[in-house]
């Protein structure tokens, strides 16, 4: 610590004059008027000019006080008046108190109910996390303190403006396919091909000229699409037109035409831009085409889907059933022993196209078991398991959850079939140990998905995953390798339930398959067993239908009630009945089941598109066939919710 100046020079005086006291004493008497005289006139200089020197830092120090108030004094002055920095400050009843320049001819002309619903905008941005409000054309990026009961504002419009110039010259790359291009060709003669080319070509090339999109045709169904993000946005704003235009003029012209895209942008490197416009196209292609699918290639970014107005054309072919049969070989060979899960809360389907991949492996002398939770089970499922349990060579193949964990080991193969969301898996821990995956479905490639799989065999447009296994047994199947007649009625069944009995989603295929079924020995009459309804659940179904209501001309829904707890058969079967009756093309039915997490079924005539409809709340499906499942919500918050997703994206588009 330092010590006061003062004092040190007084210690120093008082020293000088004890030993000015001392010498008087010792020295001579002669000498002492002399000397005395000699010694005040030392000690009165001495004395002013310690006064001096204290009158002077008392001057100093009060003059440093003086210039630090008045610098402070010009700092705060500079703050509030002269820095570009808006501050506001109010009262009791959120008026403003007090503006300084930077922000005042801003606000000059609000009136007093202005600055209250501004003070109430701000605190509610700012409860969100958001730090940016707009007065007139200014962007301010503001701080809040509502203690204080002050707000700061600073001018960030030109910074905006930068970042959204530079983020409309990013760049933009797309891959536009004609999706069954092959399929209408086929059995048309070169007059025919030429004039359906220039149709096709005509059509896109004036779109493109439109959105002024430099594009080129790398083949008879591919065009290569170079844009900017401004031109992405014109054509996100039109809600991709092209998808509707080109259908209905197709529709003109006798000709089933879509077209599907994948767009992708950002400030990556153009390779990483033109690989996730590739891949989109792959997602919008396995979701049953007519549909564009948009992603910035930054990691971890969203897609966004647009169209998908039109229920998927079968575009598989026996050819790429024979491609997965082999390929699926192949991951045989390589792999250890198989395990093979569904879904929770199995349907037939996902039981039967199980038993399907068992058989399979068997064929390839590969050691199966079967996943399955008992206490999660629907009744046409507990009533399948019973059948099962009588069977001792079928009921050996299956495997609760935490054993299968036991016996996985390194090497081992897992099959995910009727199902590709890892979340939606029996046990997602198990999922989570397998490193050698494949996947084996028919419902619409949705935005959660495996980052890694060995096989991928989706096909939007086939009936079942039971319809594709079954394909790829009968390229496996001979005369020493046959199915038994159990399997054979398991996978007719998960056929007929995700069918409704052949009556949706059917193609030839579907029936090929069935008869072939039938030649393997599937009981018709043990299926209808499987999948008959006893009559209780016929009346809460009634008591479902009953409490439906039409939100739309052709659209109903059906509530059950917080209190009453059922299981997703009944939901779906509810659902089934409804769009049984005359002039409904989809309905909806929500449940609270035995779980207690509120489900959501989803049936469509084949007119609406009820997959975008539960996507949007986090659920997906199939084209006519849907669900989802909402945890922490009632019955009336879930009602809510769907009428918002139908009344936006039945009426405004499919984007997500």
């Amino acid at each position: 610590m330092k010590k006061n100046p003062q004092l040190k020079w007084s210690f120093f005086l008082l020293c000088l004059l004890l030993i000015q006291l001392a010498a008087l004493f010792l020295l001579p008497i002669t000498f002492n008027v002399l000397t005395a005289g000699i010694v005040i006139l030392i000690d009165l200089l001495l004395w002013i000019y310690t006064v001096v020197l204290r009158n002077r830092i008392e001057i100093t120090n009060q003059q440093k006080i003086q210039y630090a108030s008045r610098r402070a004094q010009e700092a705060l002055t500079y703050v509030s008046d002269d820095m570009p920095v808006g501050i506001i400050t109010w009262d009791d009843d959120y008026k403003f108190s007090w503006t300084n320049p930077a922000i005042t001819e801003s606000v000059r002309n609000l009136t007093k109910e202005d600055q209250q619903d501004m003070i109430n905008e701000l605190l509610q941005r700012a409860e969100k996390g958001k730090s940016i409000y707009k007065i007139g054309t200014i962007l301010y990026h503001f701080e809040l303190n509502q203690e204080k009961r002050v707000v700061y504002l600073i001018d960030v419009t030109k910074e905006y403006t930068l970042e959204n110039k530079e983020k409309q010259q990013q760049a933009v790359v797309g891959i536009l396919s004609v999706d069954n291009y092959d399929d209408v060709i086929d059995r048309r003669d070169d007059k025919e091909i030429s004039n359906l080319n220039s149709f096709i070509t005509t059509i896109i090339s004036d779109w493109m000229d439109s959105y002024h999109i430099f594009y080129k045709r790398v083949n008879p169904e591919r065009f290569f699409i170079f844009a900017r993000y401004d031109d992405l946005e014109k054509m996100i704003e039109n809600n991709f037109d092209l998808l509707e235009h080109i259908r209905t003029s197709a529709e003109k012209q006798d000709m089933l035409i879509t077209v599907s895209m994948g767009i992708s942008y950002g400030t990556e490197s153009v390779e990483t831009i033109g690989a996730e416009a590739q891949n989109n196209l792959d997602i919008a292609l396995v979701r049953g085409g007519d549909q564009v699918v948009v992603k910035n290639a930054q990691e971890g970014q969203k897609p966004i889907f647009y169209g998908g107005n039109s229920a998927s054309a079968a575009k598989r072919t026996r050819v790429r059933s024979r491609a997965m049969s082999m390929a699926l070989k192949k991951v045989f060979d390589r792999t250890g022993n198989v395990f093979v899960m569904g879904h929770r809360f199995p349907d037939m389907d996902a039981i039967g196209s199980a038993f399907g991949v068992a058989c399979l492996a068997r064929y390839h002398d590969k050691k199966v078991r079967i996943v399955i939770n008992e206490e999660e089970t629907i009744p046409d499922v507990e009533r399948c398991l019973k059948e099962i349990h009588k069977n001792g060579e079928l009921e050996d193949l299956l495997i609760a959850p935490e054993a299968a964990k036991k016996q996985r080991r390194l090497g081992d193969l897992l099959v995910m079939v009727d199902y590709h969301r890892p979340s939606l898996s029996i046990d997602q821990e198990l999922y989570e140990q397998f490193e050698n995956i494949v996947i084996i479905d028919h419902h619409r490639r949705g935005e959660e998905f495996p980052e890694k799989s060995l096989l991928t065999y989706i096909e939007s447009s086939a009936s079942s995953a039971s319809e594709l296994v079954t394909e790829l047994i009968q390229f496996e199947s001979n005369e020493r390798q046959r199915m038994s007649k159990m399997e054979a009625s398991l996978l007719l069944a998960g056929i007929t339930v995700d069918t409704k009995n052949f009556a949706i989603r059917t193609t030839a295929r579907t029936f090929d398959v069935a008869s072939y079924l039938k030649t393997c020995g599937a009981d018709a009459s043990l299926v209808q067993y499987l999948l008959s309804t006893d009559i209780q659940s016929y009346l809460e179904i009634s008591k479902l239908v009953g409490e439906s209501e039409y939100v739309k001309d052709d659209i109903v829904v059906a509530t059950g009630t917080d209190e009453q707890e059922y299981d997703s058969v009944t939901a779906a079967k509810t659902a089934d009945t409804l769009l049984s009756m005359v002039d409904i093309n989809a309905a909806f039915v929500i449940i609270r089941r035995t779980d207690g997490v509120i489900a959501i079924s989803a049936r469509s005539s084949g007119t609406i598109n009820v997959q975008i409809v539960m996507e949007a709340l986090g659920g997906g499906g199939h084209f006519t066939n849907a669900a989802t499942q909402l945890t922490d919500s009632t019955i009336a918050e879930a009602k809510k919710q769907l009428l918002d997703v139908i009344n936006k994206q039945l009426t405004e588009g499919t984007e997500e």
